[in-house]
């Protein structure tokens, strides 16, 4: 027996970006579309495929096929192992259910006690959907479906054999067992395809290991994760013996060896992209993990991991760090316009992985949303993305400056505290309004915040109507298209200042004076100053009188020659 080669392309992972198809060509029957697709398509009832398909080949240096399955789409055909090259290596296939029986033969596969015709050993254990290839359907390339082989092992004189039937069940027990012919698994299973009809086979290939029949099934409508198994029942040599066939002689029973379904031993490469938090407060760190991870039966190789960072709408970005850093990752770029990159690594089969976490501190300039993408290449498993996000919140705060006199202030430079940020003016420094008497402050976050007055503006008095007012600001206020409401916003008033001075002199006759006492006024608020100034005996100021309405009466006293 001879050893050969038979190559195949990578298969598609459902969850992948879609990217133009690549071709990989079968000599003697035409080309196998092999591309990364993604089909999102709505739930569909079962799809029943029947009829007859003569994939009968008169040699192994021929093969039949593809013909498609007239309802689903899907298509079934026979590889000629010396027209396509084909290995009858291990390290190709992995089998997962055998079947061996005289003249017909029915079993399915399960980690539990198998029944029927099924063969116990390594070749019949339970399996996973997302171990299943994926490929482009033949009949329409923008389709997925599933791939399967049989290695098909007929006797060297009665090489016919007939597939009769084929069914697809969903499950979440690896050890399901109870198969009822023909009603199925009474419970614990979904059916999720049926054929049932006769698949017409000359078997001319010599040996095992081989994948002498490919049976593409369409992925569209069905749905599962990753604790979803795929148990696969077929039924063989049911068909009469008086059905005719292009090629071969004899009945259509299971005469020979065991007929054993395998798939190919791929990758299966995804990736997942997580935000540490969907929101953040202004001055909180946001992060992202990004992992690889290769579920599949072969190694993953040349595995990259690109990131091109989101560095915020903010007139300083945020600067991106590997936390903890990974040695097979390296951040590159300035600020704003950094980017993450990752290997290139080869990922072990069964689930080895690669995983990088970056994160960020954050500042009232960095408020927004920051909405990421990460993807990663192979150069055996093909490509994929994975998107997250995180919002950065903030808020703003008001502070009303007003006059004892009613309404706002007339003179701007009025300075008040807010508690862990620096002071602000109005009109001034950190102020986003430029209306006199009214303060506005963004880009902080949440919560609750203690503003007092530093200093009021000039000719007014000191010591506001309130002290520690508290206000909180709440997620996505701003300055301008949405202001803060009353929870947020601190009003202080002051009165503003007057001055006044009172003068006494003699007229010049020398027989006026004024009292000991000197001048007095009746306002204590302002500040008295009583001073013999030229030609003057005594001037009497008083600065800085509070002017608490809009009528205030000041009475002086001039005591002269008491």
């Amino acid at each position: 027996m001879s050893t050969e080669s038979f190559t195949f392309g990578p298969p598609s992972n459902r969850h992948r970006v879609p990217r133009p198809p690549s071709w990989v060509r079968f000599a003697g029957f035409g080309a196998l579309v092999m591309a990364l697709l993604t089909v999102s398509l709505p739930a569909v009832a079962l799809v029943s495929d029947t009829g007859t398909y003569d994939i009968t080949v008169p040699n192994k240096n021929t093969s039949a096929g593809p013909l498609t399955l007239a309802t689903s789409g899907g298509s079934v055909q026979y590889i000629g192992s010396s027209a396509n090259n084909q290995s009858s290596g291990t390290g190709i296939f992995d089998p997962f259910v055998r079947l061996q029986g005289t003249p017909t033969e029915q079993g399915y596969n399960t980690n539990g006690a198998v029944q029927f015709d099924t063969k116990t050993g390594t070749w019949t254990h339970a399996i996973k959907v997302n171990a299943i290839p994926i490929v482009p359907c033949l009949s329409d390339p923008s389709m997925s479906c599933w791939e399967l082989f049989n290695d098909i092992n007929e006797s060297n004189t009665a090489k016919r054999v007939s597939l009769n039937e084929v069914e697809v069940w969903f499950t979440t027990n690896p050890n399901l067992v109870g198969f009822v012919d023909p009603s199925g698994f009474p419970s614990g299973a979904t059916e999720e395809y049926d054929f049932s009809g006769n698949i017409l086979i000359n078997d001319v290939n010599q040996g095992s290991g081989r994948g002498d029949l490919r049976m593409l099934i369409p992925t569209a409508g069905h749905t599962w994760d990753a604790n979803t198994y795929f148990v696969l029942y077929s039924k063989w040599g049911t068909t009469p013996s008086t059905q005719t066939a292009t090629y071969g002689t004899g009945g259509w029973g299971s005469d020979g060896g065991f007929e054993e379904w395998k798939v190919r031993k791929t990758p299966n490469v995804s990736i997942t992209k997580t935000a540490d938090a969907s929101s953040v407060n202004a001055g909180s760190d946001i992060g992202f993990t990004v992992t690889v991870t290769n579920s599949g039966v072969a190694d993953a190789t040349g595995v990259t991991i690109s990131d091109s960072l989101p560095g915020g709408t903010g007139a300083t970005p945020v600067h991106w760090v590997e936390s903890p850093d990974n040695p097979n990752c390296t951040i590159s770029g300035s600020d704003g316009s950094q980017s993450l990159s990752c290997g290139p690594v080869t990922l072990a089969a069964g689930g080895g992985s690669l995983s990088v976490h970056v994160s960020a501190s954050t500042t009232a300039d960095n408020c927004g949303l920051y909405d990421n993408t990460a993807s990663f290449t192979t150069t055996n498993d093909g490509s994929g993305s994975a998107s997250d996000s995180v919002t950065v919140n903030c808020g703003a705060l008001e502070i009303l400056k007003n006059s004892s006199k009613g309404g706002a202030v007339k003179v701007a430079g009025a300075v008040f505290s807010v508690s862990g940020h620096a002071n602000v003016t109005d009109n001034g420094t950190g102020d986003e309004d430029n209306t006199i008497g009214v303060v506005c402050v963004s880009g902080l976050a949440p919560g609750s915040y203690t503003v007092n007055e530093v200093s009021p503006p000039a000719g007014y008095g000191s010591g506001a109507t309130a002290t520690d007012q508290s206000v909180t600001v709440v997620n996505g206020t701003n300055c301008t298209t949405n202001p803060p409401g009353s929870g947020a916003t601190a009003t202080f008033t002051n009165p503003p200042l007057a001055d006044i001075q009172v003068r006494f002199r003699d007229g010049g006759s020398t027989e006026t004076s004024l009292g000991a006492a000197g001048i007095t006024c009746d306002n204590t608020t302002g500040t008295a100053d009583n001073a013999n100034t030229t030609n003057w005996d005594n001037t009497h100021t008083v600065t800085g009188v509070e002017v608490t309405s809009s009528s205030t009466t000041i009475t002086c006293t001039i005591p002269i020659d008491p």
